[in-house]
């Protein structure tokens, strides 16, 4: 079975998106940003869950499985436990510092972040450079995960999202706002799996996924508060080996995010 990266993004979503005008803040300048975010799952994924739930609901009907049908529903079970697509939300809070440096940090569903950005500004034309180092709590809102859960015990998830960013954008007056950006991630982990109820035993593995791509938004408002909306597009790669079996995870991920923009 070829898991696709989507499996693993409803906690990730929330570092994919930036959802932050390309505008540093100047020093002593605070920002509060309130994010919302979901990633659209392709056919490839609902395949993927629709393999393992069939297979729980074998298993249900006391059916002995294959280890084939085993490992798939590991590579679900696991999938799911890492992060999958869904709906997150998130706060960030931001301050500028002197020199054109601002420094960040951003809470929510599981996720705790620190950011740090540079920026230049001309005019109305502003750039900036961007790192943020996260805590990845992950979570999933599916509702047959405990299902597939209940055969397949996912424990000590542990995950960290490293992401780079280069931004350039304008700004019009005090009511809009428009950026473009390219982003790189990456997102080690490691977990254990006890998949004895279907004849594997238990097992641990580490790896992690990379993502490349970039974002586009805007925001629309007046002087103090905009709302704000964006969409990144990135390509995911990455390998998660389970039980000696490698799970390919590749594939375009589609996170659109919006919410509303305070500058203090």
């Amino acid at each position: 079975m070829v898991l696709t990266a989507l499996t693993l993004l409803s906690g990730c979503a929330m570092n994919l998106a930036e959802l932050r005008s390309a505008r540093v803040l100047r020093a002593g300048e605070m920002q509060v940003t309130q994010g919302n975010n979901i990633v659209v799952p392709t056919s490839g994924v609902v395949e993927s869950w629709n393999t393992a739930l069939l297979i729980a609901e074998t298993q249900d009907n006391e059916v002995q499985v294959t280890e084939e049908q085993a490992l798939d529903l590991v590579g679900g079970a696991t999938a799911i436990a890492l992060s999958s697509p869904g709906y997150g939300t998130f706060l960030e809070y931001a301050v500028g510092l002197p020199r054109r440096f601002e420094f960040s940090g951003r809470f929510g569903n599981g996720i705790y972040g620190l950011g740090l950005r540079k920026g230049i500004s001309k005019d109305q034309w502003h750039a900036n450079l961007g790192i943020r180092a996260a805590y990845n709590g992950g979570g999933s809102w599916i509702s047959y995960a405990n299902k597939l859960n209940s055969w397949v015990d996912v424990a000590k998830v542990r995950r960290m999202d490293l992401s780079a960013t280069a931004t350039v954008g304008r700004e019009w007056e005090e009511w809009g706002k428009l950026w473009i950006g390219a982003k790189a991630m990456v997102s080690p982990y490691s977990l254990e799996i006890d998949a004895t109820r279907v004849g594997l035993g238990e097992t641990s593995t580490r790896n992690s996924m990379r993502y490349l791509g970039g974002f586009i938004g805007g925001g629309l408002g007046f002087r103090y508060v905009h709302f704000t909306a964006e969409i990144s597009v990135l390509y995911a790669s990455g390998e998660l080996e389970v039980f000696d079996r490698d799970y390919s995870m590749r594939g375009l991920v589609i996170a659109p995010s919006w919410g509303f923009q305070a500058t203090f």
